[in-house]
């Protein structure tokens, strides 16, 4: 979904309500799965135009929790969960759930930014040292 642009995520909403144009001939004009173009659509009709203002959105611990457990607990479809929470991709909550089980049932948060320099060349001298000591 995000190699759309959003003038083309409004042409693919006009084009489904407007002119009638349904998932395949979509698909087929913006070379994206059916499925995410059937989300679009759904997002937008659900949340407004609005929704695609968002260029990124950091999504606390707490949030990403009670989403999961809307899904494993709560016996709700991850679509419909994404949906209702304006997820910009119906795979991230997925992505979420999969990543939960993986942690032990826990939610990890990754940094985000680059690394630290000093980080990296700890890093890579422990990796040397590491490599010198199966070597020897």
């Amino acid at each position: 979904m995000f190699k759309l642009t959003k003038q083309d995520k409004i042409h693919i909403f006009e084009e489904w309500t407007l002119e009638d144009k349904r998932g395949t001939y979509l698909s087929k004009k913006y070379g994206v799965n059916i499925a995410n173009i059937n989300y679009l659509v759904s997002l937008i009709k659900m949340h407004g135009l609005s929704i695609l203002d968002k260029s990124y959105a950091h999504y606390f611990k707490e949030f990403k929790e009670q989403a999961i457990k809307r899904v494993l607990l709560g016996n709700e479809a991850i679509n419909a969960v994404a949906l209702d929470l304006g997820l910009a991709s119906r795979g991230m909550l997925g992505n979420w759930i999969r990543s939960y089980k993986e942690n032990g049932y826990n939610v990890v948060i990754k940094k985000k930014g680059r690394r630290i320099h000093e980080q990296e060349k700890a890093e890579r001298i422990r990796a040397a040292q590491a490599r010198k000591r199966q070597a020897a």
